[in-house]
């Protein structure tokens, strides 16, 4: 895949966060009974990209419950999506191999974000917008620059 095709996926996928963060604006009276559907979204969304990877890559069925049991736990314990994100950078690119999992994992990264951007945002309603816009992409750049850096070194 040409780079500029990956750059611009890459783009798409982030610009789940900021449409996140339209919604948060757009209906502020929902975010605070909105909060656990939000982080539920998150979680299985996060779960459907691990399926989708770990069926891609054909790893063990024993191996493979293993990996699901410790996701689970680990989402009990609430990682934060800053650390979740440049991950999914590294998820990204492991996806581009294959189209229709590129595909699939570009979708739900761009799902990802729209949790993730609402609930940022929520932390900072009261601010103006375009320092929310500037604290999500200071936050989450990582993400964009782990898939680009990742495509072009290999």
């Amino acid at each position: 895949m040409q780079l500029i095709n990956y750059s611009l996926i890459s783009l798409i996928s982030f610009s789940g966060l900021l449409v996140g963060m339209i919604l948060a604006f757009t209906a502020k009276e929902e975010l605070g009974p909105g909060k656990k559907y939000f982080l539920l979204l998150q979680k299985l969304t996060l779960l459907l990209i691990l399926i989708f990877l770990l069926n891609f890559f054909n790893i063990n069925l024993y191996l493979r419950i293993t990996i699901y049991f410790l996701f689970i736990f680990l989402m009990t314990i609430n990682i934060k999506s800053q650390i979740i994100y440049p991950i999914l950078g590294v998820v990204f690119f492991l996806s581009s191999e294959d189209i229709n999992l590129f595909i699939t994992t570009s979708i739900l990264i761009f799902f990802y974000g729209f949790p993730t951007g609402s609930l940022f945002a929520k932390k900072l309603i009261k601010r103006k917008k375009l320092v929310v816009l500037k604290n999500i992409l200071l936050t989450y750049f990582w993400f964009i620059l782990i898939a680009i850096v990742l495509k072009l070194l290999i």
